[in-house]
C-alpha cells in the first residue's frame, strides 16, 4: 500500500484548494490528530494493533482500555479519516492518504499546545483558512497589514477565498476575531500578529 501525500514544501504549490472543509472537520478530535501524527512520522502502514500501542505510548492509558481504544479507532476515527482521503485505511491496515493538510510535525504541535479536552483550540484553529492565515503571518515576524494578509491569503485560493476583497471581510468579521480570542493572534488599527501561543503553522 502506497501513499502520494506530500507532508511539507511550498504551501502554494501543495494548495489547499482541493481539500474540503469537512476534512478538517473531521480532524478537529485529538486522537484523530494524533493518528495521522504517527502514520506521518513513521512513514509507513501500520496495523490496528501497532496503531493501538503507539497512541498508548504517546498519551498515556486513558480512559479507555486497549480494546475500547482498538474499537473506537476501527469503528469511528479511522473509517471517518478515510472518508476524506486523509489515510488509506483497509480494514486491517493504515497509512497517511492523499489528502492529509498537515506536516506530522504541525500536528505534534498541535496536540502538545491543547489538552485532550479543549474542543475550543481544536475546533478555532484546525481550519481551511486559520491554518494558512497562521502560516503567512509567521512569514511576518513583525506583523503585516489585514490588506497584505488577504492578498496573500487570496492567492493561497483556500475554502471560499477567491480574491482579497473576500479574504479581507472574512479575515476582519470571522478568522481574526476567533484566533485573537484564543489568544495566538492580536490585531488593532489595521495590523495584525502572532503571539507566543505555541500553535502550528501551515508549512
Amino acid at each position: 500500500m502506497s501513499s502520494d501525500a506530500h507532508f511539507g514544501g511550498d504551501s502554494r504549490r501543495n494548495s489547499l484548494s482541493n481539500i474540503p472543509a469537512k476534512c478538517y472537520d473531521v480532524l478537529r478530535h485529538p486522537r484523530r490528530l494524533r493518528v495521522l501524527e504517527i502514520l506521518g512520522s513513521t512513514g509507513r502502514e501500520m496495523t490496528v494493533s501497532e496503531l493501538v500501542t503507539e497512541i498508548r505510548a504517546r498519551d498515556g492509558s486513558g480512559e479507555l482500555s486497549e480494546r475500547q481504544l482498538r474499537t473506537s479507532l476501527v469503528h469511528s476515527h479511522l473509517p471517518r479519516l478515510a472518508d476524506h482521503d486523509i489515510i488509506i485505511w483497509d480494514g486491517e491496515t493504515a497509512s497517511v492518504g492523499t489528502n492529509a493538510p498537515l506536516p506530522p510535525t504541525n500536528v505534534a504541535v498541535l496536540l502538545e499546545a491543547c489538552s485532550s479536552t479543549d474542543e475550543k483550540l481544536l475546533e478555532t484553529v484546525v481550519h481551511p483558512v486559520r491554518m494558512p492565515t497562521l502560516r503567512l503571518l509567521e512569514e511576518h515576524a513583525q506583523g503585516c497589514s489585514i490588506d497584505v494578509l488577504a492578498e496573500q491569503l487570496a492567492t493561497l485560493e483556500v475554502d471560499t477565498i477567491s480574491d482579497s476583497q473576500t479574504a479581507k471581510i472574512a479575515l476582519h468579521h470571522s478568522h481574526l476575531p476567533a484566533l485573537a480570542d484564543i489568544d495566538v493572534l492580536e490585531y488593532e488599527n489595521g495590523w495584525v500578529k502572532t503571539t507566543d501561543h505555541p500553535l502550528p503553522t501551515m508549512h
